[in-house]
């Protein structure tokens, strides 16, 4: 009996070493995944009453090309990256304080715009482009969604105070004639029924069904830039279909054979090329020459109001630094 009690002794002392020796491991597995966390959750930057971790900045870091970062620039690649994020934060809290909003159904409407810009019809065709980006689609949302409030930010306490005068923009023109030469070429639009490669062939021909139906419009005598703007999966739409102008040999071989009998005013048939369904209208002939000051007025406009509002930009940024509490920790 005592023999037995002894080797029941053992058992029981053995059992309790192995269990302490399983709690002891179990306690050191919990630490040492608290520890990661840690690391992965730690403030890296405090930016007024917000703080920045270093998850955020890790996924800063992921979503650059492979190419960017190397193991010599890796660490002010991070502080770049870091500066980046302390500057978009502060952007977002003067959203949040000047009460900018955008409602979902905006959001929607601009992710809808930006499908059909790029000639997105197939909802797949839509996700493998973001997967290929490293973005689902309820991220990409966000992302337009922070561009939208960024945008009417920068309209609000910016762009609205911009004003560029009559002079200066002739002064830019008369020294810069130079830029604004016309080049010989043909001038084009095209209103785009759109599909892939990967585009199934029942919706191929169901968008052929609606370019002829739109060709059907124009044979009537219905308006070309008006219908692109309805129809056009092309994110020249908002232009009325206009191209530009192109030299010969930039236009696909497809549609410079289908152009060839044209004059100027005249579309025509129904044309498939690599981006989808086309109907073409030759809108002029160009010959090389100087331009007007009232052809090329708007376009100094755009440019020289662009860089003034990132001028003001910079320094209304610069300015909400200074007058804000950032402390950098990493």
């Amino acid at each position: 009996m005592n023999a037995l009690k002894s080797r029941a002794f053992f058992f029981k002392v053995g059992m309790k070493k192995k269990i302490s020796c399983y709690f002891i491991m179990l306690v050191l597995g919990v630490g040492l995944g608290l520890a990661r966390a840690e690391e992965i959750n730690r403030i890296v930057a405090i930016v007024n009453n917000e703080i920045i971790t270093f998850h955020e900045l890790q996924k800063a870091v992921r979503s650059l090309p492979p190419s960017v970062l190397t193991r010599e620039n890796s660490e002010e690649i991070k502080k770049q990256l870091l500066f980046q994020l302390i500057d978009q934060k502060l952007v977002g809290l003067q959203i949040k304080r000047l009460g900018i909003q955008i409602s979902p159904e905006e959001v929607d409407k601009t992710v809808a715009r930006i499908k059909q810009d790029q000639g997105f019809t197939n909802p797949d065709d839509f996700a493998a482009a973001l997967k290929k980006e490293g973005l689902s689609e309820t991220e990409f949302k966000n992302k337009v969604k922070d561009q939208i409030l960024r945008f009417r930010l920068v309209s609000r306490e910016i762009g609205s105070k911009i004003i560029i005068p009559e002079p200066r923009l002739r002064e830019f023109f008369e020294k810069n004639k130079s830029k604004f030469q016309k080049t010989e070429g043909i001038h084009l639009a095209h209103i785009l029924l759109a599909f892939s490669a990967n585009t199934p062939t029942d919706e191929i021909q169901r968008q052929k069904e609606k370019a002829e139906e739109v060709l059907e419009h124009l044979k009537k005598g219905e308006d070309f830039s008006e219908l692109a703007r309805k129809y056009s999966q092309d994110s020249s739409a908002a232009q009325g279909g206009d191209l530009g102008i192109f030299i010969s040999d930039e236009i696909e071989s497809s549609v410079r054979e289908a152009i060839s009998t044209l004059k100027p005013g005249e579309f025509s048939q129904v044309i498939q090329s690599p981006q989808g369904w086309q109907i073409v209208k030759l809108i002029a002939n160009q010959g090389a020459g100087e331009v007007a000051f009232e052809e090329v007025r708007d376009r100094i406009t755009e440019q020289l109001f662009q860089e003034e509002v990132d001028l003001r930009f910079s320094q209304w940024l610069q300015q909400l630094k200074d007058r804000s509490y950032i402390q950098i920790l990493l």
